[in-house]
């Protein structure tokens, strides 16, 4: 291939000619520059470069090859990119998505997780009027109703032991796999994101690239953890799968400047995941935007939303121009916004509903983007460990109205009346300071600002 991706320690990664590497260092490329596959991410590494030695003649000549990268010959993952062998076309078969996983932290407790099975909303939005009775998952010889899993994002099935022969274990309809999505193969841990900050995250599909310098949660037996130990640059366990002693959750991450990097892909290879350093797909810089389900969806309902390149090309400066492209033919859908791409770029895209999938070059993989003109959901992903107790008492169907209501203040000057409609939004810690050196009294305590945003959201 002519170019790659060079990533030098405490520097931002450069998208580079396998030329401009050539003229640079004239075939003695230093240790610390590292090249990889603007495909698949995987090492690279920069061949006839320089000049050849005649050994007859005694003195140096022209190669007769061009400089270029190739892959390494013993990596089985490159084996897999299009990009392999000088260009050479792989047949890839049609792949069916993971069946989708979580690792979630249990409620009231910070030592208990649970990995959740859920379903993909939305692949299966047009599919209630189409379920029946009999379509059902069966995990663990019982079986749940697609149809009950579907009416509540919060009904989802609990694995007691999810390292143990899961592709045994879970049957999926076949005429619904394809929306459920496909049981990977048990390899002995499980690896989820930081989705959900310390309360866990989504789990990763199998041959996904681990990045620098971010957090992830593995679950795993002590034993096999022995080994990511003098690996990783941190390796925290952080709590126990509920029910099960022997299965444990750790925090792991590695630094981009660690010296270990290719010892934790060895680590991670034998798992069917790999170590990146460059992370290919378009940048979202604006507006602010809530990841969910894989879908950048924007806060603002007004605004366009903005990728950038995600590296430089040859060293050059990016370029500062926002090239507007409308992906969906809808006049309500929104433009999307391009930085640093060519002006005249030709965007691959694929739409359904409001969803548009894209790419903006062909090296790049799928960006998702929702461009309606509705606000984000699944703003809640714990609103059952937020709610307060008379909230869960109600969901217990216990009686709540028991409960002696808190005393009020008879003050009308200090008393705030709240509208249950639209709840005031709390402000910031320094209102609160300036308020205590006033001598003022504190309001009462309310939730923070995203909790009441994105009830404001749910009364809407």
């Amino acid at each position: 291939m002519d170019s790659a991706i060079q990533v030098v320690n405490m520097a931002g990664a450069v998208q580079v000619s396998a030329q401009y590497v050539n003229d640079r260092f004239h075939g003695e490329v230093p240790a610390s520059v590292r090249f990889y596959c603007p495909f698949c991410s995987r090492p690279v590494t920069a061949r006839a470069m320089g000049w050849d030695f005649d050994h007859r003649r005694r003195n140096h000549v022209p190669r007769t090859r061009s400089p270029h990268f190739a892959h390494y010959q013993n990596d089985d993952w490159a084996k897999n990119c299009e990009a392999y062998h000088a260009g050479a076309g792989t047949v890839r078969e049609e792949m069916t998505l993971p069946l989708l996983m979580f690792l979630r932290r249990g409620p009231g407790t910070k030592a208990c997780f649970r990995v959740e099975i859920a379903l993909r909303r939305r692949g299966l939005a047009s599919a209630p009027s189409r379920l029946t009775s009999e379509d059902t998952i069966t995990v663990d010889d019982r079986s749940y109703s697609l149809r009950e899993l579907l009416a509540d994002r919060r009904n989802t099935i609990t694995l007691s032991d999810p390292l143990s022969r899961l592709e045994s274990r879970i049957q999926i309809p076949a005429q619904w796999r394809k929306n459920v999505g496909c049981v990977q193969q048990s390899t002995g841990i499980m690896v989820f994101s930081d989705s959900f900050g310390p309360n866990g995250g989504r789990r990763l599909p199998e041959r996904s690239a681990l990045r620098c310098d971010c957090t992830y949660y593995i679950v795993a037996s002590e034993r096999r953890m022995k080994g990511a130990v003098s690996r990783f640059d941190r390796v925290e366990r952080i709590g126990n799968i509920a029910g099960n002693d022997r299965l444990h959750v750790y925090a792991v991450s590695v630094s981009g400047a660690s010296l270990r990097k290719n010892a934790v892909d060895d680590w991670l290879s034998q798992y069917g995941y790999c170590l990146s350093d460059v992370d290919r797909a378009a940048q979202l810089i604006w507006p602010p935007s809530l990841r969910s389900w894989g879908v950048d969806e924007p806060l603002f309902r007004g605004s366009s939303p903005t990728y950038r390149f995600p590296y430089r090309l040859n060293d050059r400066p990016m370029r500062d121009v926002i090239a507007s492209k409308r992906l969906h033919k809808d006049t309500r859908a929104r433009e999307v916004g391009f930085i640093g791409f060519d002006h005249h770029v030709a965007v691959e895209t694929q739409t359904d509903w409001f969803c548009a999938f894209f790419k903006p070059q062909r090296r790049m993989p799928w960006t998702t983007v929702y461009l309606g003109p509705r606000h984000p959901e699944d703003l809640h992903p714990y609103d059952e460990w937020t709610e307060t107790e008379e909230e869960q008492a109600v969901a217990d169907g216990s009686d709540a109205c028991t409960a002696k209501p808190p005393a009020q203040d008879t003050d009308s000057a200090d008393r705030e009346v709240f509208d249950d409609a639209a709840p005031p939004l709390p402000l910031t810690r320094g209102s609160d300071i300036a308020s205590q050196r006033r001598g003022l009294r504190m309001s009462a305590s309310l939730p923070s600002r995203s909790i009441a945003i994105a009830r404001l959201r749910e009364k809407e």
